[in-house]
């Protein structure tokens, strides 16, 4: 994780509604019944950002981050030009991740991922909002 990223202002603003962001089955990273980790891009200035599931019941609820178009760029070319290393795709993805900076927001969407239905500060952006 990197503590120099931040979501961009209309990612960080998100209220119910239609999502900020899209989500290009292309970009789904992992799928198990829906996306469980993702790159989304913002509608409004294409920054990017990171989704990962924390809770499925009874609505999909994502944790979201910040994460720097070169990074995403570099992880899909890497993606498609592939490897006979069986590790290297989860290395990429690990790489991926630790790219991105802290979780900011929680975000549940509807059945079919275009709205926000709930938007919340991310427990983890709470504290370190009081610490300092």
């Amino acid at each position: 994780m990197r503590s120099d990223r931040a979501l961009c202002p209309h990612l960080a603003g998100a209220a119910p509604g239609l999502a900020p962001f899209t989500l290009a089955p292309e970009e789904i990273v992992e799928w198990r019944d829906g996306p469980v980790e993702a790159v989304v891009r913002c509608r409004a200035c294409g920054a990017c950002g990171w989704l990962q599931l924390v809770d499925r019941d009874p609505q999909r609820t994502f944790a979201l981050a910040a994460l720097r178009s070169d990074d995403v760029a570099l992880y899909f070319h890497n993606r498609a030009r592939g490897s006979c290393d069986v590790g290297r795709g989860g290395a990429e993805l690990e790489a991926l991740a630790a790219s991105a900076g802290p979780f900011e927001r929680l975000v549940t969407l509807n059945a079919e991922m275009s709205e926000l239905v709930a938007v919340a500060a991310h427990p983890l952006a709470l504290e370190k909002g009081a610490r300092g």
